[in-house]
């Protein structure tokens, strides 16, 4: 009698010439996946990653911990050595395993055969744990810590296809289709297979580990998930093709070779290690380094990873090419993986990934770099998908540049990318439960983590960002945190989370004045102050207007001799109606608005534009302009403006504002406009004489808002960098006692919202967040419980878990006309009843926006626009969670009780429709 064979891909159940089923056996597939993860981890793996991962399996860091890695990689599919899986396609399942068995299987009651009552990965961890004892692991261990250790290595490689299966699911397991109870021919037939695998990989009991710390697990998970991926690819040229029925005696022949040339098709490229560079020998445009910068250099001489280092300084102070020279630094002298930028928006994330672009460039003029952008709307940016490509290819063509591996531009494999710049949501949906969340913290083990612009989020994301650090820390990464400016409970909170990961005592907060550096390395932390350079040092001048009178003001000062003036709102809607009111003040083309309620394609325009006009230089700068917009501006782009008008918004916003006032040198400024200048629109108040902030109360905590009023409503000017500190202190300062002359309504309301603070901000939102976040890299925990919510990690769900914002939705415009659908102000056509192609995919979303509104009495616009039907056809993760609409000639789309205008100035203005 033959021996059954047993399928590990079978394709579309495709026969060859001989009647047998094109398939690739379990075994040759386990063996292509340990190879995989072999080289990865030799080759790839940066070396403060592998060193997190040989301690925390208690290996030395040479082949031993390469066999061991690869070998548990490779047994992931082990549980496909069952019948569920080998008799789902039951006709390629009876040819290859013979009839006997299948005969076992098929006289079982239907409801018992069903594949999903035994997936392969959670047969896999319930099969391996005593296979893994019985060779060796936990030899040193009592025979019960011997299995529990053993239990979480079956499942950390179960969970290869995104979560960890939890204990009770492994014992609920029908043995009868699972094939795992202890007399089954399958558990034999699955014994001899991982005793191949352990042959092939050439597994002693020297490699096996008494231990398995958290950290090692994270990236033991992600590094076989993602060498499932690699080596799941058939294709002849780049991947692993069908052995069929070749003897796995010569399969194995080569692998390793074929393992290397995979993935150097897929992207992969060992990184540059060298000599760092000087500093002025990476930005050789800085031929006289800034204070900050002296003092970057300076640190280098003690900075050594595990590290965190955070920067606070004014903008145009050069905290990102600080950022970049530690960055490097840390690649050449301490073999740090590269690194990965993390920002608060898709906007700012853009306008980095260009800086970013010419750097590599210029750091690496003859290699050939690969940089991804790691965002939802990636797909959608012109420069980007112009740089994406098969890097094969380019080896073979050109042999350097910077571009985008096509196989690392995929949703969940950006931040596998050595270089990378994105979101900060990327990042942190590493610590959110989620699918895969491993594999993103995988991606960016031992990688040097840059955070921009940590100043802008709440509580709610700063918890998350807290255990962020934790991991980091515990997986090797060094971490620059880089703002213009932070309170000093965020900075002990950042130090603490970062320092926790390493397992230190949480230090001190070491003391220094603005703007200043402070630094934990070693175990140590220390802060260094620095003086601010000339063209940051200023008199910023403040003036409280009213909204009914600032605007033939602005008009008068523009009168006289032009100048180039910033209008932010708190909201879209007001940005919409500030804009409209403008119109009778100024001509169209000196005015301009700029919000998140465009559609894509006009978004990316305008932020071009405003690049061009306010950007770096003169050749296009107005003589008179006003752009009108929101924070879209407020953080990252590289815009100057001669006067900022702002409604009240937090301290630390205004104060980030106030950056883009005069933040180029410019030999000429308007007449009037000499000096910065700051315009804040006042408040109103309520019938009872409390402050009434308006459209900034929707958006910002009331507490911090009448804080920063109270510090700010007397002021006529600030100092600047030398007031900084003091000012974020009164308003975020939260024991701080309430001013004995204040007036009492004002002291009544500090003390209620103060309250209301505690609780909406501090409680409630870090509560939301403990839900969501995985537990800490310290804790003694089950792997389930770190994926359990069994949530998606698509782009709504990245959206709604790493923010608390207002419910929105990815809403897509499209025209009804008499000829059928079109695409807005096109005849293009759109066929709905077509599955779209990538191309399709990313014209559908250049016509999106992201879409919330929530008012006191119009109602919610979310639920209207989810309990639209998306066409079956959308089925790509990039569209599955969007929702189209179709406006008619003018431009207008009914949404149950609310209109939705496509306005060609104005962006989407959404209305309760009056007339239902």
């Amino acid at each position: 009698m033959s021996q059954p064979k047993f399928w590990a891909k079978a394709g579309q159940g495709e026969l060859r010439d001989d009647g047998q089923p094109k398939y690739h056996p379990v075994i040759c597939h386990l063996a292509d996946t340990a190879a995989v993860a072999m080289e990865i981890v030799r080759t790839y793996l940066s070396p403060l990653a592998r060193q997190r991962l040989a301690n925390g399996f208690g290996l030395p860091d040479d082949e031993s911990l390469v066999r061991f890695c690869g070998f548990m990689a490779g047994s992931h599919d082990l549980g496909k050595v069952s019948p569920a899986f080998q008799f789902q396609v039951s006709e390629v399942g009876k040819l290859l395993a013979g009839e006997t068995l299948y005969d076992c299987w098929s006289s079982l009651p239907r409801e018992r055969q069903k594949p999903r009552n035994a997936p392969h990965g959670l047969v896999t961890a319930a099969t391996l744990p005593d296979f893994l004892v019985e060779i060796g692991v936990g030899r040193d261990l009592s025979k019960r810590h011997a299995k529990r250790l053993a239990r979480k290595l079956g499942t950390i490689v179960g969970g290869h296809h995104g979560f960890f299966p939890a204990q009770q699911e492994i014992d609920n397991l029908d043995s009868a289709i699972a094939g795992t109870d202890e007399r089954s021919v399958w558990r034999q037939h699955s014994l001899s297979i991982f005793q191949q695998l352990q042959g092939f990989v050439q597994l002693t009991p020297e490699d096996l580990p008494n231990q398995c710390d958290n950290a090692a697990a994270m990236i033991l998970a992600g590094l076989t998930t993602v060498s499932d991926w690699i080596a799941s690819n058939p294709d002849e040229n780049v991947g692993f093709p069908y052995a069929n029925d070749e003897p796995f005696e010569t399969y194995q022949t080569g692998l390793a070779e074929k393992a290397k040339q995979a993935l150097k098709a897929q992207g992969w490229r060992q990184l540059e290690t060298g000599k760092p560079l000087a500093f002025t020998e990476l930005f050789s445009f800085i031929t006289d380094p800034r204070p900050l910068q002296d003092a970057a250099m300076q640190l280098t001489e003690t900075l050594t990873p595990q590290c965190l280092v955070m920067v606070e300084a004014s903008m145009g102070e050069g905290k990102t090419e600080v950022a970049l020279y530690l960055a490097d630094y840390l690649q050449h002298q301490t073999q740090a993986g590269g690194f990965y930028i993390g920002l608060p928006t898709q906007a700012t994330s853009n306008a980095m990934f260009e800086r970013v672009r010419a750097f590599l460039q210029k750091r690496y003029p003859d290699e050939v770099v690969n940089l991804t952008l790691s965002h939802s709307a990636a797909a959608l940016k012109g420069e980007y998908q112009e740089i994406v490509c098969r890097l094969d290819q380019v080896y073979d063509e050109e042999g350097r540049g910077v571009f985008a591996s096509e196989w690392h531009t995929a949703r969940k494999r950006t931040l596998l990318s050595p270089y990378g710049v994105g979101t900060l949501d990327q990042g942190l949906m590493g610590v959110v439960r989620s699918r895969h969340q491993f594999v993103r913290l995988f991606g960016l083990a031992g990688r040097t983590i840059i955070l921009d612009e940590i100043h802008a989020y709440d509580l709610y994301t700063s918890t998350l960002l807290e255990r962020f650090l934790e991991w980091a820390a515990v997986l090797g990464s060094p971490v620059i945190a880089l703002s213009a400016t932070l309170p000093t409970t965020t900075r002990q909170r950042l130090l603490t989370a970062y320092a926790t990961g390493c397992g230190h005592p949480t230090p001190a907060l070491p003391d220094a004045c603005y703007p200043r550096i402070t630094v934990l390395t070693q175990g140590e932390a220390i802060a260094q102050s620095f003086a601010a350079s000339d063209h940051v040092c200023r008199a910023l001048d403040i003036a409280w207007v009213k909204d009914d009178d600032w605007m033939a003001d602005l008009q008068q000062v523009l009168a006289d001799a032009g100048g180039c003036v910033a209008v932010i709102c708190s909201t879209v809607n007001r940005a919409q109606a500030v804009y409209q009111r403008l119109q009778g003040y100024l001509n169209n083309e000196e005015l301009g608005l700029f919000h998140g309620r465009f559609l894509f394609k006009d978004r990316e325009r305008i932020e071009q534009d405003c690049l061009r006009k306010f950007g770096k230089g003169t050749t296009h700068r107005p003589y008179r302009f006003v752009l009108v917009a929101t924070q879209v501006i407020e953080q990252s782009l590289d815009v100057d403006f001669d006067l900022m008008i702002s409604d009240v918004a937090p301290i630390d916003l205004l104060l980030q504002r106030s950056g883009r006032l005069h933040r180029h040198r410019r030999d000429h400024r308007p007449t009037g406009l000499t000096i910065p200048q700051l315009w804040i629109v006042e408040p109103n108040f309520m019938t009872n004489g409390k402050v009434d902030f308006q459209e900034s109360s929707y958006i910002y905590d009331r507490h911090i808002l009448l804080r920063t009023w109270l510090a700010l409503r007397q002021r006529h000017s600030l100092t600047l960098p030398e007031e900084t500190d003091a000012l974020i202190e009164s308003v975020y300062h939260l024991d701080m006692a309430i001013p004995a002359d204040l007036e009492p309504i004002h002291a009544e309301d500090w003390q209620t919202s103060l309250e209301t603070y505690k609780t909406e901000e501090e409680e409630a939102k870090k509560t939301r967040a403990n839900e969501v976040k995985i537990p800490p890299p310290h804790t003694d925990i089950k792997p389930d419980q770190f994926t359990y919510r069994k949530k998606e990690d698509d782009e709504s769900a990245i959206a709604t878990a790493t923010r608390l914002g207002e419910p929105s939705v990815v809403t897509i415009f499209l025209q009804r006309t008499e000829t059928g659908l079109v695409f807005p102000g096109t005849q293009e056509q759109v066929d709905l009843t077509a599955k779209p192609n990538l191309a399709m995919i990313r014209k559908l979303l250049s016509y999106s926006t992201r879409l919330s509104k929530k008012g006191k009495r119009e109602g919610d616009l979310i639920p209207s626009l989810q309990n639209l039907k998306n066409p079956p056809t959308w089925t790509s993760a990039l569209l599955r969670n969007c929702r189209y609409v179709e406006v008619n000639a003018q431009g207008v789309a009914r949404v149950e009780d609310w209109r939705l205008t496509l306005h060609p100035l104005l962006g989407v203005l959404i209305e309760k429709d009056s007339e239902n």
